[in-house]
């Protein structure tokens, strides 16, 4: 016999509505909204962005992929202003992470 008391206690008294709802937020906890940015502070980024040298620059990102929120340190190596993208290259990854301009939210130098 299985002295479980915890979810088996509270299973018959919960509707199906409430499991529902907490099954979504336990799929949202992970999930991170892009942050709103105002005119300066993307003004600031664009101006980041202008400043970076292409094989010299040592710089840690956080930027936006798919509904979360990643940090990457790397040099950058590529900087393509018609397709709107940077490349960075990291220890960790074997090919440099694409990085559209609209997904960073934050850029510091070394």
């Amino acid at each position: 016999m299985v002295n479980d008391r915890g979810k088996i206690k509270w299973t018959s008294l919960m509707l199906p509505e409430h499991v529902e709802m907490l099954q979504q937020m336990g799929r949202d906890i992970g999930k991170a909204k892009p942050p709103i940015m105002d005119e300066q502070q993307l003004e600031e980024l664009e101006q980041k962005v202008r400043y970076i040298q292409v094989g010299k620059t040592k710089a840690n990102m956080l930027y936006r992929k798919g509904p979360n929120v990643e940090h990457a340190s790397g040099i950058v190596t590529g900087l393509k202003q018609f397709e709107q993208y940077l490349l960075l290259d990291t220890k960790n990854s074997l090919y440099p992470i694409r990085i559209p301009f609209d997904h960073i939210i934050d850029i510091t130098f070394q």
